[in-house]
């Protein structure tokens, strides 16, 4: 058996375990037409998450929704490795600037996260001002984190964190076992956004860890039959 074969299988292994998917669910809403150092909220994420995709990984899978208005939430992109698809359909998504419905937003994103994503490790990231956010959501973040959400991530665009609608976006995140980031500034909005994706450490309970032991094993097993193999003399087994 070549060696080489049974690194490929190692290597094949470890990247199927280590990626992960995520559902991007971006508010919509009259507010995110305000701007924000100059720039329209709405415009200063499509352009950030542009700039995300730079920090992309292997393996992973990205789907975008948009929500706004009352039970209107939009799948702009299924999930997809691609990053020039996810750009393509991020550079094309528009909005009407209609009312929000940040609990329809969270509940379809991560709904479809749980019936639709290939990889273990599922992911909301959810961007909004925070027109909507309240306490009521708390529970809800909960609930999508005990069902294999591993986080819910949520951040926040020109939120003042002192008022209720900012802290309740950062109850949302902590109950979701997320983090909450927040911006006011359009150039430190990528920046922003990628500390969210990439923060893909769980905090306890929130995810099944039966995957990492099986790569483990699998490891220690082809390891070892590609050590018995290049110990023996080429002769005995070419």
């Amino acid at each position: 058996m070549n060696a080489r074969i049974l690194l490929v299988l190692i290597l094949f292994a470890g990247a199927a375990f280590a990626a992960n998917s995520y559902v991007i669910a971006v508010d919509a809403s009259g507010s995110m037409a305000y701007k924000v150092d100059g720039v329209r909220k709405f415009i200063t994420v499509r352009d950030a998450l542009v700039c995300m995709l730079g920090s992309m990984k292997p393996g992973d899978e990205i789907a975008i929704f948009l929500f706004e208005d009352i039970d209107r939430v939009t799948l702009v992109q299924n999930f997809t490795t691609d990053k020039g698809v996810l750009e393509f359909a991020i550079s094309r998504m528009t909005s009407r600037y209609g009312s929000s419905d940040l609990p329809s937003g969270i509940n379809v994103s991560s709904t479809f996260a749980l019936a639709n994503a290939r990889n273990q490790n599922k992911f909301v990231i959810v961007i909004s001002d925070g027109g909507t956010a309240t306490a009521a959501l708390f529970e809800t973040a909960a609930h999508f984190r005990r069902a294999g959400i591993a986080k819910i991530q949520v951040v926040g665009i020109g939120v003042d964190t002192t008022v209720r609608p900012g802290m309740a976006l950062e109850g949302i995140a902590d109950n979701g076992g997320g983090s909450f980031y927040t911006t006011n500034y359009y150039p430190t909005t990528c920046a922003t956004l990628k500390a969210a994706y990439e923060d893909t450490t769980v905090r306890g309970g929130g995810i099944d860890w039966w995957p990492l032991g099986i790569l483990v094993l699998l490891t220690l097993a082809l390891t070892y039959v590609a050590w018995r193999y290049l110990a023996r003399p080429r002769t005995e087994w070419e």
